[in-house]
């Protein structure tokens, strides 16, 4: 017997439609069960892509931030990058929707529901209110840290040169978030200019994580060396940041 979650899991999996698919999970994100199968979410997509003129980036991002698969969305987002479902300009439109500090969707209240339910709390009693077609409702998407680290990564791919911009926004998210976006800048690092290098090292170490630090301390082995960068981690509160080793080069075979 499938479970509650379960069952309205494949009530959306039957729905086929883009537009309607979009319409239940503004209505209620939650309300979906929780799962660890990132590969349904690829395959939600796939089943809907196409069937409606929704841009396929925003279909993403709303099944990318549906709370039931808030514990996968690292496995998620690169299996949707990889799934060729999206080409490169809508998966360039979903990193700067998943990077927006302020990102709200408006849309119709008629669209989700044409009569809402208004209750009294004092006698509990209720009373239906239609709503105009003009009437707007507003949903901000709840972007896990994961999201956050794709999204800066490939925006800074595809631009270096924002990378100051993007640091500057960095300070508006809180701080795990904040980390994440530092994170996935300092996963595209390879792309920068040496002093740009050097700028996100500093950022990265001053990162409250310590998954974000190592990778600073990476970076910094690559650029200073790797006595540079034991000495960086030692002086760090965190157990696994100060046993920190340089990654170990592979050894190339040679013709005697």
């Amino acid at each position: 017997m499938l479970s509650i979650g379960e069952e309205a899991f494949e009530e959306l999996a039957a729905l086929g439609d883009a537009e309607e698919l979009c319409r239940r999970l503004l209505a209620s994100p939650w309300g979906w069960g929780r799962s660890t199968r990132h590969q349904e979410a690829i395959e939600l997509l796939a089943a809907v892509s196409g069937s409606s003129e929704l841009p396929v980036a925003f279909v993403a991002l709303m099944i990318c931030t549906c709370q039931r698969w808030d514990r996968v969305t690292g496995r998620l987002i690169t299996a949707l990058e990889e799934s060729g479902l999206l080409d490169a300009s809508s998966l360039d439109e979903l990193a700067e929707s998943l990077l927006s500090h302020e990102f709200v969707i408006a849309y119709p209240l008629a669209w989700v529901s044409p009569e809402w339910l208004e209750v009294e709390l004092d006698d509990g009693k209720g009373h239906t209110h239609t709503v105009s077609e003009g009437t707007l409702a507003h949903h901000r998407p709840r972007v896990e840290p994961p999201l956050r680290r794709w999204a800066a990564r490939r925006v800074l791919a595809a631009d270096p040169a924002r990378l100051a911009q993007l640091l500057d926004d960095a300070r508006l998210f809180e701080p795990r978030h904040r980390d994440a976006v530092i994170h996935g800048l300092l996963d595209a690092a390879e792309l920068l200019d040496e002093p740009e290098r050097r700028k996100l090292v500093t950022r990265g170490l001053a990162g409250g994580q310590s998954g974000v630090r190592l990778a600073a301390l990476e970076l910094l082995c690559e650029l200073d060396g790797p006595d540079a960068a034991r000495r960086r981690a030692r002086d760090d509160p965190n157990a696994t940041v100060r046993t920190w080793t340089p990654p170990i080069e592979p050894v190339q075979a040679t013709l005697l």
